[in-house]
């Protein structure tokens, strides 16, 4: 029996020999391991990847063995004809789920981009946030110890019996 790579499906461009778009056509060897499949894409695009990928010793061989089948082959089964038509619901499926996918991997790069930016910018505003805040802590002690006197005597004045020793209202006895 023949081993096939892939499903087979109709080219999607015309090299002149499937202008029906509905018929498969065979080949003789298109892949190294393979006796007999069919194209999944156009002929020529498999001669140019052979020319361009392919070792150079393995080139003509390729080339040579490489080509359409001409005679009859068995018409293909019912079976077949069944499981290539759930194959081909099931490509539409893919199709749209890649398109899905890849529409929400552009949208998370552009989330992504827009959290760096946020990142960047919340970071910037902390570290002038942190300046101002230690600027305003100094500014608040200095301006604690320049009035010292004036704000004990307010203290005592408003808060009478307080158990304020500097540091605490709860001083240790």
């Amino acid at each position: 029996m023949y081993a096939a790579r892939d499903v087979p499906k109709v080219e999607e461009k015309s090299d002149g020999e499937n202008k029906s778009m509905n018929k498969i056509i065979w080949v003789w060897h298109c892949h190294h391991d393979v006796l007999l499949e069919f194209l999944t894409e156009p002929f020529k695009t498999r001669v140019n990847y052979i020319k361009k990928e392919k070792p150079k010793e393995e080139q003509k061989l390729r080339l040579r063995l490489f080509k359409r089948v001409k005679g009859a082959l068995p018409p293909l089964s019912a079976e077949w004809k069944k499981a290539d038509a759930e194959w081909k619901k099931a490509c539409a499926e893919r199709k749209k789920a890649y398109a899905e996918w890849t529409k929400a991997c552009a949208e998370r790069e552009k989330a992504d981009a827009e959290r760096t930016k946020a990142c960047a910018e919340w970071k910037k505003a902390d570290a002038e946030w942190k300046k101002a805040y230690a600027e305003r802590k100094k500014a608040y002690a200095e301006w604690k110890e320049t009035h010292k006197k004036e704000i004990d005597i307010l203290h005592k004045k408003e808060c009478k019996n307080c158990p304020w020793d500097g540091k605490t209202i709860f001083p240790k006895k």
